[in-house]
């Protein structure tokens, strides 16, 4: 809030904002120009005219006049009689209604027209968004602007501002996305709100905090809103995609596959979740500033056709675009491929802790290596270095990049995959494995020469499908025939699991 101590700074204030208009037509020379009524409050302004007769009583009934006796600033942009005779009954007659709708015209702050460069989009007193241009305050036309009063601005408009819905409460209202709007309503769930919760100890058999009575309570929240996005805040804007239930029913039809699961209810929840995931991205775009693609606040990139559109809403926090389908690269964006990080264990198996090395590849690039140091002895089960992903039902081919700079001879390394943490026994069940491949040394090679630089890309060892989507455990696993006169090692930079159709 700005006070002003002497008529000197509110003449400063005045010079400034019309210094820094340049652009002189008919309309803007009328925007530039201020009209001080610095003896009366914006109530006082507003109660005045007879033209805004009808917003006064508005005002009036929603106790929004007391608001705009006080000394803090505020902007008014109030709709003439004209402007407001056909506000429904039934608005009128709700006071929550009312309330929100009155103070869908009233900001914090004081805004002039000659401040929008073209727009500014403020928060109104009501949680909402809106648009202010030099011209319009969202699609009412300014018709007497900037009267300067002792507690802020006052502009007059030819149309009302209805407040707009957010992207959550639009898509409650669609009678066009049944499926959408069902499933993340079904996503809603009851927590307890530790925050400002005082923790007494920690349940040894559920591991979960108990708390001292009366510091936590229960909240209802929303998966999506915390996972994804939270589409009905106010506080940011967004593009919001919402597919109508024949998209949707195509969307899941085309990823059910990637999501089989032993209970037929999981993997339909999956592939729904899978469906809803990507479809906000954290920027404006109006329909004729679409670009090719989109990158979602998952980050995969999403590909809208104008001709796909149904219908286009226009947000308190953006824009949101009902279509009827919805365009992405399957592979690669959607089914992502995996990239396991040697240095990022889950958990090993070795005869000593590894090392961590950064390193420089002949091509430039630094990666972090992991290594064991000579294995001269084969255990039952095999030292390993596990890892942790989650995987989809698809087929992957299975790449590995490791260097072998430990020994002036190859060593042979395997890759095994399972849904438990568990490394068998020689005895027990084994789990998936592309094999054992031969780690080339890099010891006896010319750095210069071209088999020097083969030692470093990635091999390519086979293909593995995991049967359900979920928890996959990718284990590094030494050669089985490590002895002192022929010993073993353990090196990775990265596995890369590669889905493919």
């Amino acid at each position: 809030m700005i006070k002003f101590k002497n008529t000197w700074m509110l003449y400063a204030l005045f010079a400034c904002i019309t210094f820094t208009a340049c652009k002189k037509d008919a309309w803007n020379e009328h925007n530039e120009s201020i009209t001080q009524a610095l003896d009366k409050t914006l109530f006082e302004q507003i109660s005045s005219d007879a033209n805004l007769s009808v917003f006064t009583s508005l005002l009036v009934k929603t106790g929004y006049d007391k608001v705009l006796e006080s000394s803090k600033a505020f902007t008014v942009w109030a709709p003439t009689n004209a402007a407001l005779q056909n506000l429904e009954q039934e608005v009128i007659n709700d006071e929550v209604r009312l309330k929100l709708y009155v103070g869908n015209h009233i900001s914090n702050q004081s805004y002039f027209t000659t401040m929008p460069d073209p727009l500014i989009v403020i928060k109104m007193l009501n949680g909402k968004n809106t648009t202010f241009t030099s011209t319009h305050f969202e699609d009412a036309k300014i018709t007497s602007a900037n009267v300067y009063v002792k507690n802020g601005v006052l502009h007059t408009i030819d149309q009302d501002a209805n407040p707009r819905p957010n992207a959550w409460e639009l898509l409650q209202s669609s009678t066009l996305a049944n499926a959408q709007k069902e499933f993340i309503q079904g996503l809603e769930h009851i927590e307890l709100d530790t925050t400002n919760g005082v923790l007494l100890f920690v349940d040894p058999v559920t591991k979960k905090g108990v708390y001292q009575e009366g510091t936590t309570f229960e909240v209802q929240r929303n998966t999506y809103f915390q996972k994804v996005s939270d589409i009905s805040s106010e506080d940011s804007l967004i593009t919001y995609i919402i597919l109508n239930d024949a998209a949707f029913n195509a969307e899941k039809t085309k990823l059910a596959g990637f999501h089989k699961f032993p209970d037929a209810l999981i993997a339909d929840t999956l592939t729904n979740w899978s469906v809803v995931r990507d479809l906000v991205i954290n920027q404006v775009y109006t329909i004729d500033e679409l670009p090719d693609s989109m990158t979602s606040v998952t980050g995969v990139k999403i590909h809208l056709d104008k001709s796909s559109i149904v219908e286009t809403h226009k947000l308190s926090n953006g824009i949101a675009y009902v279509v009827n389908s919805i365009g992405y690269q399957l592979f690669e964006n959607k089914i992502p491929t995996i990239i396991i990080e040697g240095e990022k264990l889950d958990s090993l198996r070795a005869p000593s802790n590894p090392s961590f090395k950064i390193k420089k590849d002949p091509f430039g690039v630094r990666f972090t290596d992991i290594q064991t140091g000579s294995i001269t002895s084969s255990p039952d089960p095999l030292y390993y270095f596990r890892y942790k992903k989650t995987a989809y039902s698809t087929k992957y081919e299975v790449y590995i990049r490791a260097v072998n700079d430990i020994f002036s001879t190859p060593f042979s390394v395997k890759v095994d995959f399972g849904p438990t943490r568990n490394y068998p026994k020689m005895a027990d069940p084994q789990l998936a494995t592309v094999g054992y491949k031969e780690i080339p040394s890099i010891l006896a090679l010319d750095p210069i020469t071209d088999e020097y630089k083969d030692a470093y890309k990635e091999i390519y060892l086979g293909t593995y499908t995991p049967e359900y989507y979920g928890n996959l455990y990718t284990f590094l696993v030494s050669s089985l025939g490590a002895t002192s006169a022929l010993p073993t090692a353990l090196s990775l930079d990265y596995i890369k699991l590669k889905p493919v159709n």
